[in-house]
């Protein structure tokens, strides 16, 4: 084929030359005769040019094909060949296109794609039940134009995938959560799911355990009280003393759970009150928690380090922040092996935050555990755990108030080396009496 096509020209331009010879001959101005067959030439080639141009404006369809050989049939077939395969394409495209669009528009989420300058570029129906956005009529248009709620503005101008809980509409007190997910050329896709059950049933049990906690208290405290007072009695029979001081300690530790209860409970359905502006003496409850744990907790068992910065005090509320010391101290001691080192830490970091740090070089927390760390009753090692007395509530008390104080948590492990608890607070809670 090639052979064929490149042999054409070679003819039609030997047919050229011997035109201009053949002229030349004749009136015996080579040079004039040359140059007119080769014009004559190239404005054929130029026509050539136009047909294909116009062929190429209105299509490409094979029934308007220009009529041609060599090369120029070559490349029409080319193109011809070339439109087939981008047809094909085309319609393989189209098919993953309405097969992606009817699979999201399945699901049982709002889902809205966003280009760059966050305009509607589609959604599925769910969009226009959960957000009112209807893909028709609202295709083009800004979603900040349309949605207006505080948050969407920081969460649309974010750019890592996050995710936001709003209530929207505000009448009919629907709960959204609201994710963010970045694609390829700047696009976003954005899903909204309905969570107003999810977060109904997490009312209900923090409901339920706060009542049940509340309900309970009452007569375990008489049940607690008899035990005690069967355990000084003289005349108690020896076989029912062992029954008598193990019924003591479980109900004195199901009284400590309850109490815990109690006090996570609080602490979900309530804000800061005035107190929380309160100084607290941070350094002076961290150098009393060591010390008794040092003396009553240990018994050489750990060696506890200390490095507290004795000027940097805290706003907030006493017993929730003593609690967080406590918790973090107490479970970095309890729950390692024997021999562990214990060093806690309370500092101020350059650009203004104070981080209180238990660390220890026990036997570490595998990766799966570590999310879970902070839920309720989670226990790495659930029978070493009700040994020691816990109530597996600790850290989640520890995440709610450090939450509270406006700070965050990080718990980072790795397992035959140790933990770091990380309780951060923010800067304008932090009171350095050394810059007075």
């Amino acid at each position: 084929m090639n052979n064929s096509f490149w042999g054409n020209e070679r003819l039609r331009f030997m047919l050229v030359l011997f035109l201009a010879s053949l002229g030349g001959m004749m009136s015996g101005q080579w040079l004039i005769s040359l140059t007119i067959s080769l014009f004559g030439f190239i404005l054929w080639l130029l026509y050539k040019l136009h047909q294909l141009n116009i062929w190429l404006e209105n299509g490409a369809k094979s029934r308007k094909l220009p009529d041609s050989d060599g090369l120029w049939a070559h490349i029409n077939h080319k193109i011809q060949g070339l439109q087939k395969k981008s047809n094909l394409r085309k319609k393989r495209m189209a098919k993953l296109l309405k097969r992606s669009q009817d699979i999201i528009s399945g699901l049982p989420y709002g889902t809205i794609v966003l280009n760059k300058y966050n305009e509607i570029d589609w959604a599925n129906k769910a969009s226009l039940d959960y957000l009112n956005i209807d893909h028709k009529k609202d295709r083009g248009q800004r979603i900040d134009n349309l949605l207006r709620f505080p948050e969407l503005q920081p969460f649309l101008s974010s750019q890592n995938s996050t995710k936001i809980e709003i209530t929207f509409p505000p009448s009919h007190g629907r709960r959204l959560a609201i994710q963010l997910i970045h694609l390829q050329q700047k696009q976003k896709l954005l899903i909204a799911e309905d969570i107003s059950e999810r977060i109904q049933l997490q009312q209900m049990r923090k409901n339920f355990i706060a009542n049940a906690s509340h309900e309970l208290k009452t007569p375990l405290t008489v049940i607690k009280g008899y035990l005690e007072i069967l355990q000084e009695d003289e005349n108690l029979p020896k076989h029912l003393q062992t029954a008598i001081a193990s019924a003591t300690d479980q109900s004195s530790r199901m009284q400590r759970i309850i109490e815990d209860l109690l006090n996570l409970s609080r602490l979900e359905n309530s804000d800061l009150n005035n107190n929380a502006s309160a100084i607290i003496d941070l350094p002076l409850i961290l150098k009393n928690i060591c010390s008794e744990e040092a003396t009553l907790t240990t018994e050489g068992t750990h060696t506890l380090e200390t490095d507290i910065d004795s000027h940097l005090k805290l706003k907030g509320i006493e017993t929730e922040i003593m609690s967080v010391c406590s918790n973090l101290i107490h479970n970095s001691i309890r729950h390692t092996r024997s021999g562990t080192h214990v060093k806690v830490e309370w500092k101020k970091h350059p650009w203004g935050e104070a981080r209180l740090t238990v660390k220890d070089n026990g036997q570490g927390i595998s990766t799966e555990h570590i999310p879970h760390l902070t839920e309720r009753f989670y226990r790495v090692d659930k029978g070493r755990s009700r040994d020691k007395g816990g109530t597996g509530l600790g850290m989640a008390i520890v995440l709610h108030v450090v939450q509270r104080h406006g700070g965050r948590l990080d718990i980072q492990s790795t397992v035959g080396k140790g933990s770091i608890f990380t309780a951060c607070f923010p800067a304008e809670r932090v009171v350095d009496e050394s810059t007075h």
